[in-house]
């Protein structure tokens, strides 16, 4: 049962960073760093695996085109997919379904301290009005 946790808790993790990667990609942005655990790494190029899987992070360089829109679809999908996920996916996988409900939603409050998407989001929308002034 703890293993059931751990796997689907893995699973809604690394899909969500892997939404990000293709929005990243899609927008020909470039990946610096994938991070996915936390304590000690396994190195390999710019990825970075822990076997101890709390959260994941990607890090990457925005392409000098991308407007606003390009960076809320980057920010903002992967909770999307997370929520609709958790909509969608049966009652079979329930630990699934919870975790992409919760991800999904974290995901999307803008809290500073834990720099969310939602921050992140909040961030760049702020720049912008910012810059129009």
């Amino acid at each position: 049962m703890i293993l059931e946790i751990y796997k689907s808790w893995v699973i809604v993790l690394v899909l969500h960073e892997c939404v990000h990667i293709f929005f990243v990609v899609l927008f020909r942005g470039k990946i610096d760093r994938v991070v996915i655990g936390n304590f000690f790494h396994i190195n390999v190029k710019k990825l970075a695996i822990s076997p101890i899987i709390i959260n994941c992070s990607v890090s990457f360089e925005e392409d000098k085109n991308w407007n606003l829109f390009k960076k809320s679809l980057i920010l903002m999908m992967p909770a999307a997919v997370n929520i609709i996920m958790g909509m969608f996916v049966g009652y079979d996988f329930i630990f699934i379904k919870v975790f992409s409900t919760f991800i999904g939603i974290s995901s999307i409050l803008p809290i500073p301290y834990l720099e969310t998407d939602g921050y992140l989001m909040f961030k760049e929308v702020q720049q912008v009005f910012h810059e129009k002034k």
